[in-house]
């Protein structure tokens, strides 16, 4: 029997990989697609901040009293070019006139006097939009980040005036809010908000992929099995000395291999993809969770991965069952949407809540899905709150053994060849069962 497995698994596998569409699709894409990706977003963003560091400003200087012309040296001081202008260069930008500069400052003429009288100043960004693009919308950014910096020296001038002796910093924040963290009894000085958004970020791989990973082998299992009925090859494969269970778990075991060399695949590309976006943080910085005791375990891996492992069975013996029912490749895809919905729920809300926060209906709901215990375990990897994991691998035993049984029994039966699931104009969705002669 081992060696008939061994053999059924090895037909299915070359199957597999002879296709074009599979190689491509599942494997060589997503090696290459994800890298392109992060490398285009990488390109994009350097050229934004490189355009970002060398702002060329237009100055229409109403005031020429000192506090303007401190302004523009402290944007020169940031790396600004700045050149000067006229109103009537101002109009004639406005008219379309192009200029050598990425946006115009006008600073209205009472600038320094209404400083010095302690009232507000102000000064004017022109913008000249053709693209529509972040790259256009930044310089302005900027600019208006270093007048507030400008500001802020004036604002801490006022209050030296006014309360002379004392910080103005402290006169400025009169009250102070520190954020702590207390995990496992321990103090860290991260805030919540830190950790738990680089907590979703390390976590939210791991729902991602199994989506992937479970939907493409649902198809892989399905169309194996559509395609071998629709071709009339089943009938020759049944007749074999081989059992039927040996058939069912050489196509089940086939899509395993396949499924694990394309979730390689996918990791790969995507971790290149997740690092190339987290190295565009503007303040490059990373919280190091392993350093505040959130580091995964090694039992909390090992439990992750049987808890994918089981669904991965579940989830192909599900959609060989359901293949079983059409008569060729479209419809089993068609029918594959059955099998999509309960992967595609848990994923898709565990990413963000934790399931304590969902109602107990909900949660009764989400926990009867075996294909949620992956998501819980990716996040119970760092927390060690296991006792719902295990007791969802008992649920995923049982619920991957009663599919696997009733696969078995049903392709053990002459009904693998006959059971169809019509779709007919008018009468609805209609099951006929026709067992053929033996």
């Amino acid at each position: 029997m081992a060696s008939a497995l061994a053999k059924i698994i090895k037909k299915e596998v070359l199957e597999m990989i002879r296709d074009p569409r599979l190689l491509l699709g599942m494997i060589i894409v997503p090696v290459l697609i994800f890298p392109l990706m992060g490398t285009a977003m990488s390109a994009s963003v350097s050229s934004i901040e490189d355009s970002v560091s060398r702002i060329n400003l237009g100055v229409v200087n109403m005031d020429n009293g000192n506090r303007s012309e401190a302004l523009v040296s402290h944007l020169v001081s940031h790396g600004v070019n700045e050149s000067y202008y006229n109103v009537n260069d101002l109009n004639l930008m406005l008219n379309g006139t192009v200029y050598p500069t990425d946006l115009f400052m006008v600073i209205q003429a009472n600038f320094t006097n209404a400083i010095e009288s302690n009232g507000s100043a102000l000064v004017i960004l022109y913008t000249p939009l053709e693209t529509y693009s972040i790259a256009e919308s930044l310089p302005s950014d900027v600019i208006a980040s270093y007048v507030n910096e400008y500001q802020e020296t004036i604002l801490d001038e006022r209050i030296a005036g006014s309360f002379p002796g004392l910080d103005t910093t402290e006169v400025k924040n009169p009250v102070y809010v520190g954020s702590l963290s207390v995990i496992d009894g321990g103090v860290v000085s991260n805030s919540p908000s830190e950790i738990t958004n680089q907590m979703m970020t390390q976590t939210l791989m791991i729902p991602m992929v199994l989506m992937i990973l479970l939907i493409m082998a649902a198809q892989l299992a399905a169309t194996s099995v559509a395609m071998e009925k629709e071709e009339k090859t089943l009938e020759t494969l049944l007749t074999t000395p081989v059992p039927r269970s040996t058939i069912l778990f050489g196509k089940i075991a086939g899509v395993v291999v396949i499924s694990a060399i394309a979730v390689v695949a996918y990791m790969l590309g995507f971790s290149y993809y997740i690092s190339s976006m987290s190295s565009l943080a503007s303040d490059g910085s990373s919280l190091d969770l392993a350093a505040i005791g959130l580091a995964p375990s090694p039992i909390g891996i090992v439990i992750l991965l049987v808890t994918l492992f089981l669904s991965l069975v579940s989830a192909l013996s599900l959609s060989v069952l359901v293949a079983s029912f059409t008569e060729d490749v479209r419809s089993a895809q068609a029918l594959l949407g059955v099998i999509y919905v309960p992967i595609f729920i848990p994923a898709l809300i565990l990413m963000f809540l934790d399931i304590s926060q969902l109602p107990g209906i909900a949660q009764g709901f989400i926990l009867a899905i075996p294909f949620t215990y992956p998501v819980l375990a990716a996040k119970a990897m760092y927390t060690g709150e296991f006792t719902i994991i295990l007791f969802g691998i008992v649920y995923q035993i049982i619920f991957t053994g009663v599919i696997i049984y009733i696969a078995s029994w049903f392709f053990s039966s002459e009904k693998i060849l006959t059971a169809r699931l019509n779709f007919k104009k008018g009468r609805g969705l209609s099951l006929k069962k026709r067992i053929g002669r033996t």
